[in-house]
């Protein structure tokens, strides 16, 4: 897989005129010189934009091209200023099949978003006739569907781009603009971090170390995919057992009946279901759904076996009725005056153990500071924190008028802190325990309601029974077999969905082992051999580098490459403030050309090529960016294509590059000229 540039065409059309700019590019070393506010930086993003990339730079869709391109252009020599009617960008590009392709983009006069391809080398050899295909860029599918442009680049180039997780969880391709920060280096920010300025816009998860595996071609990039995508069904999984199990406790709920023996986590095993079942609150105490709906039947039998009697016959057991509903009412209603109050009780334990809560969190966190404080040798005691004493003075202040004795030893700080964390951790344990109480309550109150509104329904029928003409039909009876078979419909309906979803719970346990086992089948190592051997490979050549650029920090021996984060480190320890600002420029030099030289001795997905605008950053020494140029003249040796836009002085420049194998482009005055 590879990219090369062949050439770079600019054209502006103007009211005086056609203006343009032209650059041929070679293999190895490519050096663009112009003056500064010439116009070479805008050769270079140029690339940029006419690949569709520009959004690598920023979120928004500006054309990252100066006004020359987009609104005027003042001629060099006359100094008139001409209004810019139509513009463009086109390439030349080539890849390791030997294919060659020109790529036309508008910057003025069409829309921006179409992109021409040319199959063929329309601008080294212009009389020929060459089949086009347009495509589109910067719309959603650009990287997916036929007609995205970015999709055929990475296929002109010979990439196959992983898929990689956003953060909300949704799949995306792994985008070209995450992968060119590390193959172009731009001005502006380029420079600004190692290994580059990614975009974060695009939310995908870790893009820093996703887009670098996939350049080092890393087999744990696979692996961490895998990964990545066994945690996010395990939480999708997850979240549909909660939701089941909601759905079957909502079910439950009006019927006075609760799930039991139901795991909160998806269970691997499909015996920990077993224990798994309803219950119902009756006479006080929980018993099974199936025992309850076994008594039903048997009372439903009974009572259709039997017919309906008259007031008159159940005439002499009605006192007797009358008193025992009484008394079933009144206990009922005592019950859930009751479990009201211990219901209060507990909503006050829990609002009692919240503020405490809320307190000792405070007070925990003063203490923290004070700690911190003294850790970084303040003086202050914890009394400068305390409400004890005057944020003035520093004097006690009493909260009580009466004389009170002289207190003890203070207890020192990180004793107070423990003391602190145990406090706050009984108290959410209270608070747990009392919303567990609160919950029960609510269900076994929601009982005990239900069954107070059907012994004061009877207690109504048979009030009506002794009242009523003896031939007439009792309502105490017919109410009671009403409530009873009403009750075995509920129950029975209850029952059916019981099993529907305790199945769907067994397929959800089911999918639970797949991806237990699916994670315990991922190598227990996290790097395989190869990931061993070109990450150390990789830190030899940064160091190597490093050294050879002048590196002055430390030793370049003791850079190592980050496991975690593949970015340099140094003992453990990512580099970061501890560099000079130009040894911080030497290591981005070593590091992205050593991922483009790691592709000389290890297969990566470099395309073997590497963009640097204005590499002399941060004032770094002379016989440094020297030592850069002749480094990247070896790239010719490699068949690797390297390019540099410098405003060095020329002298002094042509001097460094005098000897070696480099393409130098230098340019007289303004980039865009009359044609």
């Amino acid at each position: 897989m590879s990219l090369r540039f062949r050439q770079l065409r600019l054209r502006a059309e103007t009211g005086g005129g056609a203006y343009g700019a032209k650059i041929v590019f070679s293999e190895g070393l490519n050096i663009l010189w112009a003056d500064n506010t010439m116009g070479k930086s805008t050769m270079l993003q140029a690339i940029l934009y006419v690949l569709g990339l520009e959004r690598m730079l920023s979120p928004r869709r500006e054309v990252p091209l100066t006004y020359v391109m987009t609104s005027h252009l003042v001629d060099a020599e006359s100094g008139v200023e001409h209004k810019v009617h139509e513009s463009s960008v086109t390439i030349e590009l080539s890849n390791s099949e030997g294919q060659v392709i020109t790529v036309r983009r508008a910057v003025v006069g069409a829309d921006r978003k179409l992109v021409s391809v040319f199959h063929g080398p329309m601008l080294s050899e212009p009389d020929g006739t060459y089949r086009q295909t347009d495509y589109f860029v910067l719309d959603p599918g650009a990287a997916q569907r036929e007609a995205g442009f970015h999709r055929f680049l990475a296929q002109f180039v010979g990439w196959v781009l992983p898929t990689v997780r956003r953060f909300d969880g949704t799949e995306t391709p792994l985008y070209l603009e995450t992968i060119f920060p590390l193959l172009y280096v731009e001005q502006k920010s380029g420079w600004s971090s190692i290994p580059a300025a990614f975009p974060t816009y695009l939310q995908i998860r870790d893009v820093s170390k996703r887009s670098v595996e996939f350049i080092l071609g890393l087999d744990t990039h696979e692996v961490e995919l895998q990964r990545q995508q066994i945690d996010i069904d395990t939480n999708e999984l997850r979240l549909a057992w909660s939701a089941k199990t909601q759905e079957l406790a909502a079910a439950a709920r009006p019927l006075n009946a609760r799930v039991s023996g139901l795991p909160a986590l998806p269970v691997i095993s499909i015996d920990d279901l077993g224990a798994m079942s309803l219950e119902v609150r009756h006479n006080g105490v929980w018993v099974t759904l199936a025992s309850v709906l076994q008594d039903l039947h048997a009372t439903v039998s009974r009572l259709q076996d039997t017919p309906v009697p008259t007031v008159e016959e159940v005439g002499p057991e009605a006192a007797a009725a009358l008193e025992r509903s009484t008394v079933a009412v009144d206990d009922l209603n005592a019950r859930r005056v009751a479990l009201l109050r211990r219901y209060r009780t507990e909503s006050s334990q829990v609002s009692a153990a919240d503020r405490r809560i809320e307190t000792l969190e405070e007070d925990l966190q003063k203490n923290l500071d004070v700690l911190k404080l003294r850790k970084l040798g303040s003086t202050l005691t914890a009394t400068a924190f305390s409400v004890e004493h005057c944020p003035t003075c520093d004097q006690p202040i009493r909260d009580s008028l009466l004389p009170q004795s002289e207190v003890g030893d203070v207890m020192p700080i990180e004793d107070n802190v423990e003391y602190i964390r145990t406090q706050l951790s009984m108290f959410k344990q209270v608070a747990v325990q009392s919303r567990t109480a609160m919950l029960e309550l609510v269900a076994e109150l929601r009982a005990v309601t239900s069954e107070f509104r059907d012994a004061s329904a009877r207690l109504r029928a048979v009030k009506t029974d002794l009242t009523a003409p003896d031939r007439t039909p009792s309502v105490s009876a017919i109410t009671e077999r009403i409530q009873t078979e009403n009750r075995l419909a509920s129950f029975a309906t209850l029952a059916e969905q019981f099993e529907a979803e305790k199945e769907a719970f067994r397929e959800l346990g089911k999918r639970a082992r797949q991806l237990a086992e699916d994670r315990a089948g991922l190598p227990s190592e996290r790097f395989t051999s190869s990931d061993k051997a070109k990450l150390a490979k990789l830190t030899q050549l940064v160091r190597l580098q490093a050294e050879e650029y002048g590196f002055t920090t430390f030793d370049p021996t003791e850079i190592s490459i980050s496991e975690d984060t593949y970015r340099p480190e140094k003992e453990g320890f990512e580099i970061g403030f501890q560099l000079s600002a130009s040894d911080a420029i030497r290591l981005k030099w070593a590091y992205q050309l050593a991922l483009l030289e790691l592709g000389q001795t290890h297969a990566t997905n470099h395309p073997g090529f590497l963009i640097f605008d204005e590499p002399r950053q941060q004032e770094a020494r002379k016989l440094s960016f020297q030592r850069l140029l002749e480094h990247a003249a070896k790239s010719l040796d490699a068949n690797h294509q390297v390019i540099f836009a410098t405003s060095e002085d020329l002298d002094q420049l042509r001097g460094f590059v005098s000897g070696l194998k480099c393409h130098l482009v230098e340019f007289d005055g303004k980039i865009m000229k009359r044609l």
